[in-house]
């Protein structure tokens, strides 16, 4: 579309508005929902701001940005992560790019991070800096196929797991109500503390996502029990067509007798029967992943994907090489 001047207007949207606009892209991820960042504000020192792209005064596409401003001199971080999103691949993501810098970066003085919703492969071009920050690693899902078919895709030795869960007694029960929400948060607090885990995924800020999110989004959460006792849980995200593991815990018991893979498995079978065509793993990175996490995740037999590096734009002013010095001191201590 060569000549055509795309724009980004920021606007105030409803959570119903937003959730309609955004669910007809490619490439929506829990993390351009209107719930996920109404709940890091809540629970954090971010700020929101949702925005469209327009040309001739058509929507093509949308972003929403987390926002940290600077005290005193002004400006500070704008965080895209996930987006934006657009429609047609005649648009150029550099077009959208361009948009984004003239209003965050040359009108209002940020420094802006991008982490695009594109495969990191020979096919992406920048159209900004690149980071040192790999793109988001996961695998996906391919829900599409029968039951039976799902299930013989499992590597043989996690569905060797699996076999043994269901043998072991376990009873699983599954879905959004609050009892079975709170019985999740209660084990995943537990299991973090004694592992030691740093995580951005507290029991608060879900505790913020599920209560804000639309009865269609709950947060679906499995818990197993063994003897009565909690043995393992897991939470699930959804949104659009896809589903996305959140957390999960197990209990030394549960571990034993394999009470992740009956989770996981359980997860599968009520999001396919639910209509989602995606299952995403939460994130399988070779080396940032816990190696007993990645084999975990692995043996479901998911497609593994990397995105695009992130980028950057605005770091050349002094606020802009302040704002990336802190990004990336947080960073390097995560």
């Amino acid at each position: 579309m060569i000549g055509v001047m795309v724009t980004f207007e920021a606007q105030n949207f409803s959570q119903d508005t937003w959730s309609d606009l955004v669910s007809g892209f490619d490439g929506l991820s829990l993390l351009q929902t209107w719930e996920h960042a109404e709940a890091k504000a809540q629970t954090g020192p971010w700020g929101v701001e949702r925005g469209i792209f327009k040309i001739d005064g058509k929507t093509v596409g949308a972003a929403q940005a987390m926002i940290r401003t600077l005290p005193l001199i002004g400006g500070g971080l704008v965080w895209i992560n996930r987006g934006p999103l657009w429609h047609s691949a005649d648009i150029p993501f550099a077009d959208l790019v361009a948009a984004l810098k003239a209003t965050y970066v040359d009108q209002r003085g940020f420094y802006l991070r991008i982490a695009p919703p594109l495969p990191g492969d020979d096919s992406f071009i920048p159209a900004a800096t690149l980071t040192d920050e790999p793109g988001w690693a996961s695998a996906m899902l391919d829900l599409s196929p029968s039951v039976e078919d799902l299930r013989q895709g499992l590597k043989q030795k996690w569905r060797n797991g699996l076999n043994k869960a269901e043998r072991s007694g376990f009873e699983v029960e599954e879905g959004t109500d609050d009892a079975l929400f709170t019985a999740f948060l209660d084990a995943h607090t537990e299991f973090s503390d004694a592992k030691g885990f740093a995580t951005s995924v507290t029991p608060d800020f879900l505790r913020s996502l599920n209560d804000l999110s639309l009865e269609v989004g709950k947060l679906y959460t499995l818990v197993a029990r063994l003897d009565g006792k909690v043995a393992g849980s897991a939470l699930i995200a959804r949104y659009g067509d896809t589903g996305e593991y959140l957390a999960g815990n197990t209990t030394d018991a549960g571990r034993r007798l394999n009470a992740g893979q009956l989770l996981l498995w359980r997860a599968v079978e009520t999001l396919k029967h639910q209509g989602h065509r995606r299952f995403d793993l939460g994130g399988m990175d070779e080396v940032l992943t816990p190696k007993g996490i990645y084999r975990f995740k692995e043996g479901l037999g998911g497609i593994p994907y990397r995105l695009a590096p992130e980028l950057e734009l605005g770091g050349d002013s002094l606020r802009g090489r302040l704002v990336r010095w802190r990004v990336n001191k947080a960073r390097a201590g995560s």
